[in-house]
């Protein structure tokens, strides 16, 4: 993940609550940069796992497409109910889900060879 990061949770009209690094999809259209929906890199669904200890919340990282290897995924900007900016400790949460779900990637290509 060298590039710039621009780590968000979103609202999907799917309910879905997911983070991801969010980049606009640009795209040339009659010699014109155009943004045309958003990129979402390394998406998660997140949701949380039990109540709340003294500020602390539980939280499950789950890839928001799990039959797919896929790691970026193009996202209509009307599929978008909001988007905000994580707590730093939930984006260290995720930043280490990313990690974890890069190295499981690779090992499963390594056996598929």
């Amino acid at each position: 993940m060298s590039e710039q990061l621009n780590i968000l949770i979103l609202t999907l009209t799917t309910g879905e609550e997911v983070i991801a690094n969010v980049q606009d999809h640009i795209e040339n259209i009659n010699g014109e940069e155009r943004r045309i929906c958003y990129n979402m890199v390394y998406p998660f669904v997140i949701s949380r796992s039990g109540p709340l200890k003294k500020d602390k919340i539980d939280i499950v990282f789950k890839p928001w497409k799990i039959f797919s290897c896929d790691t970026s995924f193009l996202i209509g900007f009307d599929s978008v109910v909001n988007m905000c900016s994580p707590f730093p400790d939930v984006t260290n949460q995720y930043k280490r889900a990313c990690d974890q779900f890069i190295k499981n990637l690779a090992e499963q290509q390594q056996q598929q060879q």
